[in-house]
C-alpha cells in the first residue's frame, strides 16, 4: 500500500538533474495544468504559500497557466463542502481556459 508521506525532493530525477514530471509536462506542452495540492504546487511554482491562499488564482509555469486547487483527499473529507465547491469553481475555471 503506497504511503501518503511527500516525497524526497530529489527522489526521482533523471540523468539531467531534472525531474521527470517536469520533462514530461514540457513535451506535453498542455494549455494549462491544475495543480491539486501542496506538494503539486510547491514543486511547480516554487512556493510555500499554503494551497489555501493560493486556490482560485492563475499562476505561471514556463508559460504554461497553473489553477491551484485543492488534492482530492482533502475533498473527501465530510467536513469540507464549501471546499469542495470552491475546488469545483477551480476545475470550471480551468476547463473555461481550455476549450474556450
Amino acid at each position: 500500500m503506497p504511503s501518503s508521506r511527500k516525497p524526497h525532493p530529489g527522489a526521482r530525477r533523471n540523468g539531467n538533474l531534472r525531474p521527470i514530471p517536469f520533462r514530461q509536462i514540457e513535451a506535453i506542452r498542455p494549455k494549462a495544468i491544475c495543480a491539486l495540492g501542496a506538494t503539486a504546487v510547491k514543486a511547480l511554482l516554487n512556493t510555500k504559500e499554503g494551497v489555501t491562499r493560493m486556490r482560485g488564482n492563475w499562476y505561471k509555469w514556463r508559460d504554461i497557466p497553473v489553477m491551484v486547487t485543492y488534492h482530492p483527499s482533502y475533498l473527501l473529507r465530510a467536513y469540507n463542502q464549501a471546499a469542495k465547491r470552491e475546488a469545483w469553481e477551480d476545475l470550471k475555471a480551468v476547463l473555461h481556459y481550455v476549450y474556450d
